[in-house]
């Protein structure tokens, strides 16, 4: 019989159904995100980006705030108008982050068990996951 894993655990172990469980589940999660965040959002946002650029407008995590006020006050209706886009393509990029944090966050979990049998353990990982 072929040995199979799935995130690196026996996929025949109580943990390795779990984990493919899992999977299972976050393709729907993950699809539902990328349905509505495609190719034309990513290459709109770089676009975006671009023109604030060459604006001297470098947003970055740490200096978000202080852009956003920057581009308000210049006070350009375009460009407020692009910032707006700006701030929902990442927004919708920071969901997709938080959904892919969690599941590799659960898969870890399972990884560490010492015992990928115990049906306990595995479940009080997945349960909460598994149940939306």
């Amino acid at each position: 019989m072929e040995y199979k894993e799935v995130e690196g655990i026996d996929s025949k172990t109580y943990a390795g159904k779990a984990a493919l469980a899992v999977k299972l589940k976050a393709r729907g999660v993950f699809g539902d995100g990328l349905l509505t965040f495609n190719l034309i959002d990513f290459v709109t946002l770089m676009m975006l980006n671009n023109k604030f650029q060459s604006k001297g407008i470098v947003i970055t995590d740490d200096n978000k705030e202080e852009c956003y006020i920057k581009i308000i006050e210049l006070g350009d209706e375009s460009l407020i108008n692009d910032l707006e886009k700006f701030i929902e393509l990442k927004d919708k990029i920071k969901i997709l982050e938080n959904k892919k944090e969690e599941y590799t966050a659960i898969i870890h979990k399972l990884q560490k068990l010492t015992n990928h049998n115990d049906e306990e353990a595995v479940n009080g990982i997945v349960e909460e996951y598994l149940r939306r």
